[in-house]
Parts: C-alpha cells; sequence; structure tokens
C-alpha cells in the first residue's frame, strides 16, 4: 500500500511540474472597441439617443456589432458599412432590429481587402432605393485610429495582419530557461523515485 502512495505522489509531482511549466497560447488578435452614437457630421437619420457598440478585428477577420435604441422603421433596413477617407466603403453586414430597438450584426469581413477604413456607420435604406451602394441615409457611427503597415510604440487595438499584436502574455522560455525548467523536472521525478525505493526498504525491513 504504501509503495503505491510513493509511485502515485510521484507521478502528481511529475505532472504538476510539467504542467505548470507549460505556457498557454491564446489567439493572436487584439479587437479593438468603439462606441457608436449619433455623430454630426455623418449621422443625418434617426434617433439621436441611440447607440452601440462595434467589435472588430483586421487581424482577425471579424466584426461584432451590437445597438439599442434603433427602432425598426417600416419601408427601412439597417445596414453597417466601413468608411475610409478614399476608397469604396466596405459593408459589414444587415442589421436585424428587434422591436425592442436592440440590433446586432455578427459576421466574418470576408471581402476586407484594404486596411484604411477609419469610421463605421449603420447606414439606412429605404425598401424602394434597393441597391449595393452605401446609402445617403446615416444613424450611429463612430471613429477610429486608422491603421498603418506597423503597429507603432504604444499604439492601441487592432494591428495590420502580418504583426503579431501585443497579447499580454509573457515571452516565450529562452534556451536557458528551458534548460532550468527540465533539470527541475528531473530533479522532482528523481525525489519521487527515492521516496518510493525509501519506502520499499522500509517495507522489507533490514537486509
Amino acid at each position: 500500500m504504501l509503495v503505491r502512495l510513493g509511485l502515485a505522489a510521484s507521478a502528481v509531482l511529475l505532472l504538476c511540474a510539467v504542467v505548470g511549466g507549460t505556457p498557454r497560447a491564446q489567439a493572436n488578435g487584439v479587437p479593438q472597441l468603439v462606441k457608436l452614437a449619433y455623430l454630426e457630421g455623418i449621422s443625418n437619420w434617426g434617433p439621436k439617443d441611440a447607440e452601440g457598440v462595434l467589435e472588430f478585428s483586421f487581424a482577425e477577420g471579424y466584426a461584432r456589432v451590437d445597438v439599442k435604441g434603433l427602432k425598426p422603421q417600416e419601408g427601412f433596413t439597417y445596414e453597417g458599412w466601413l468608411l475610409s477617407r478614399a476608397g469604396t466603403p466596405l459593408k459589414v453586414g444587415d442589421l436585424r432590429v428587434g422591436a425592442s430597438g436592440v440590433g446586432t450584426i455578427d459576421t466574418r469581413l470576408e471581402k476586407l481587402q484594404k486596411y484604411d477604413y477609419n469610421t463605421f456607420v449603420v447606414a439606412v435604406r429605404a425598401a424602394a432605393e434597393g441597391g449595393t451602394t452605401l446609402p445617403a441615409q446615416k444613424s450611429i457611427a463612430g471613429s477610429f485610429v486608422v491603421i498603418g503597415a506597423d503597429a507603432a510604440p504604444g499604439a492601441r487595438g487592432d494591428v495590420r495582419p502580418g504583426v503579431l499584436p501585443d497579447t499580454g502574455e509573457a515571452p516565450p522560455l529562452s534556451t536557458m530557461g528551458r534548460i532550468v525548467r527540465s533539470v527541475s523536472v528531473m530533479l522532482i521525478a528523481a525525489v519521487g523515485c527515492g521516496i518510493v525505493m525509501a519506502l520499499v526498504r522500509r517495507r522489507r525491513g533490514p537486509a
């Protein structure tokens, strides 16, 4: 019985050393949050007390929009669009709004081909208007920092794909660090084996 307990203790010590010394991998993307509100100079339609939040990551290629206060209007639909100072706007998706005024978009940015967007708007399309271009009516919107070719020191939010964002994780272990960790695991295993041998000798008694 003592031998079995010793073996179990040794195994637990070894497992804790290995698991405890293994860093966890996390996603590389750094999502950016943008507050959406009625902005003078951009917004020209709908309630001025509506608001929302855009969460997106160009590196991860996704966008999520949550809004409230945009009650559905008969004959109109809401759409999410990314805008830049120059170039073609990108439609992110249709925004389905319920009777309570709450709506959501949760989608992949599959048609993303550039990274100079700096504004997101909830556009309003009349059913009779049709078409696939950016509607003239715009409700709540939000602006964010344009992404550069490289992440500047102290920059906030997303970074261009191809550059690994700082996720706040500790850097990978150096070669010396891995050696120290391996030696520590071996020492713990040796101590466990020593405990087992001592228990075996005690059980057998003096030769």
